[in-house]
């Protein structure tokens, strides 16, 4: 495991909680995320989700993100390839698209700064009902991970 995730990983930060279960107290977004294109992290689009592989090519899945001001926040298992990728290579980027106006986008680079834990499947219940998709916990709860991305750099249309 790289050295981004030997910090404690408990899920909160100086300012406010943003554990999985947490509302978020923050209320300003990320100096990074420009201010006219919020909207696409406040609506619950799809993201795009890209992680490098060990061979260095890219692996991209669409994923639900939730935004708390500081975090992309998103769900995954321990089993999944994003997974290892990210324990590799931190580096990660999501693209958000404006279903109504496809030129407009986002696209947010950062890196893999948290992983919590999850297993409730608390912030796939969250992410779900964000999603329309109210349910309980998944069958895959016991391995699943709260994953935190620290957005570092947008390039926008």
């Amino acid at each position: 495991m790289g050295p981004w995730l030997s910090r404690p990983s408990i899920g909160r930060n100086e300012v406010g909680d943003v554990s999985p279960g947490a509302t978020g107290d923050r209320t300003e977004p990320a100096a990074v995320i420009p201010g006219e294109l919020a909207d696409l992290l406040e609506r619950p689009l799809y993201a795009h989700l890209a992680t490098v592989r060990p061979d260095g090519t890219p692996q991209v899945n669409p994923t639900w993100v939730r935004f708390d001001g500081e975090y992309l926040w998103l769900t995954a298992t321990t089993s999944r390839r994003k997974h290892r990728n990210w324990q590799i290579q931190p580096a990660v980027a999501l693209s958000i698209t404006d279903p109504d106006r496809p030129w407009r986008y986002l696209e947010v680079r950062g890196q893999v700064e948290l992983i919590v834990p999850d297993p409730e499947g608390a912030e796939f219940v969250r992410l779900a009902e964000r999603y329309g998709m109210p349910q309980g916990p998944p069958a895959d709860a016991a391995e699943r991970i709260a994953v935190a991305i620290r957005p570092l750099y947008t390039t926008t249309q």
